[in-house]
C-alpha cells in the first residue's frame, strides 16, 4: 500500500500538466521507440521477419509523431513542424513501399518454386535445407 502512494507520489501530475509538458513527454517517449525501431532496423540484416517488423514499428512511431505535431501545431514552431511532418511522410511512405516490395518478392519467390517443382519453403525445410 505504501508502494503505491510513494509511486503516485513520484509519478508526474498530469492534471496541473500544461499542454506543452504532455507533448514533450509524448515525443520524447515516440522518439524513444523510434529510435529503437531503427536501430532494430538496422541490425535485421538479412532476416526479412525481423526487419518487416522493424519497419512496421518505425512507422508507428512515425504516424504518431506526425499525429502528435498536427494536433499540437499551435503549441509548435508550425515550420519546423510542418517540414518534420513531411519528412515524416516521406519516411512512412518509403517504409510502406519496402514492406509492398518484400511481400511482392516473397509470393515471387512461392511462385518460382512452384513453377521449378521444389515446393514452397515448407517442402524445403522438410527436406532438411
Amino acid at each position: 500500500m505504501q508502494d503505491r502512494a510513494a509511486e503516485a507520489a513520484a509519478a508526474p501530475s498530469w492534471e496541473s500538466a500544461t499542454a506543452g509538458e504532455v507533448l514533450s513527454a509524448y515525443l520524447h517517449a515516440q522518439a524513444g521507440d523510434f529510435l529503437r525501431s531503427l536501430r532494430l532496423h538496422r541490425e535485421s540484416g538479412s532476416d526479412v521477419r525481423e526487419a518487416a517488423e522493424a519497419a512496421r514499428l518505425l512507422r508507428r512511431a512515425a504516424r504518431r509523431i506526425s499525429g502528435a505535431l498536427y494536433v499540437y501545431r499551435p503549441l509548435t514552431d508550425t515550420a519546423w513542424s510542418d517540414q518534420l511532418r513531411t519528412e515524416l511522410a516521406w519516411l512512412s511512405g518509403t517504409l510502406a513501399r519496402e514492406h509492398a516490395y518484400a511481400e511482392r518478392l516473397d509470393r515471387l519467390r512461392g511462385a518460382l518454386h512452384r513453377l521449378s517443382g521444389a515446393g514452397g519453403p515448407a517442402d524445403r525445410a522438410s527436406q532438411g535445407e
